[in-house]
């Protein structure tokens, strides 16, 4: 497999949803299946329909250079806004949908506070932590959302993505334009979030919450997670000390993400 040329090296280690094809060669034997995969997953990248001109795929020359490689990475991503973001320096801002003020209020500081040090902000356009990070970073931020580009969205939703778009931001998704939200469709975008990002900042989470899953891809991929310590015994921070816990850094303000941990 380290023969294979980039970007194709990575999917073929670590493709989602392998290509039929592929199990069909099995039966001739591992190496025979493996020696063709790179080519059924490049006609896999190439037999993404167009949406508008803007489908980026894998083999194009903007692919997210943060993306190459990753576990599960996709394979196209549908675009609108502005494209040059995507390999820009970058950090994740997620958090709970319900949100505290105190939350709120940190999270509007540090989403500010990195698009003016010139780092995009990466979040998911859910209620609550994601959508006060994509509007306090203006039009620096990404927002990757868990259905099509084409797909009927809340209005609050869509007044803050076209907020986003007119600020200059940029919003993606992995699915066809007209993909509906579902609930696995959220946990698997989540590791995009992480994976276009150098570093996730988990603000406010419970127990259950989604952001725990980003800051687990995060991990996985090797990059750097931070966590807010919260408010003794508010239950919208459990998530946060869980993650802390497990050995994520303590978010101590804007120059923690800023300036990398000690090695």
């Amino acid at each position: 497999m380290s023969g294979l040329s980039a970007p194709w090296s990575g999917l073929a280690r670590h493709a989602p949803l392998l290509p039929p094809a592929f199990a069909e060669r099995l039966p001739d034997g591992m190496p025979v299946a493996l020696a063709e995969l790179p080519a059924l997953l490049r006609a896999r990248v190439l037999a993404v329909p167009p949406f508008e001109g803007v489908w980026l795929r894998a083999d194009s020359p903007g692919w997210p250079a943060a993306l190459r490689g990753l576990a599960g990475a996709p394979v196209a991503l549908a675009w609108e806004g502005e494209r040059a973001l995507l390999n820009e320096p970058a950090v994740a801002i997620v958090g709970t949908r319900r949100c505290t003020a105190t939350g709120r209020r940190l999270c509007r500081e540090l989403a500010g506070g990195l698009a003016a040090n010139g780092v995009v902000v990466v979040s998911g356009l859910a209620a609550g932590i994601d959508c006060e990070a994509h509007l306090a970073a203006g039009g620096r931020t990404i927002a990757v959302l868990g259905q099509g580009l084409s797909s009927p969205m809340p209005g609050w939703q869509a007044r803050v993505r076209e907020r986003i778009l007119a600020a200059g931001g940029l919003v993606l998704s992995e699915y066809p334009p007209g993909a509906s939200p579902d609930r696995w469709t959220f946990p698997r975008r989540n590791r995009i979030i992480a994976g276009l990002a150098q570093a996730t900042v988990v603000v406010e989470a419970g127990h259950r919450s989604g952001a725990k899953i980003t800051a687990h891809h995060a991990v996985e991929y090797g990059r750097r997670v931070l966590a807010v310590p919260g408010l003794p015994g508010c239950e919208s921070f459990e998530g946060c000390l869980d993650l802390i816990e497990e050995g994520a850094e303590v978010y101590r303000g804007l120059a923690s993400v800023l300036v990398p941990a000690p090695r």
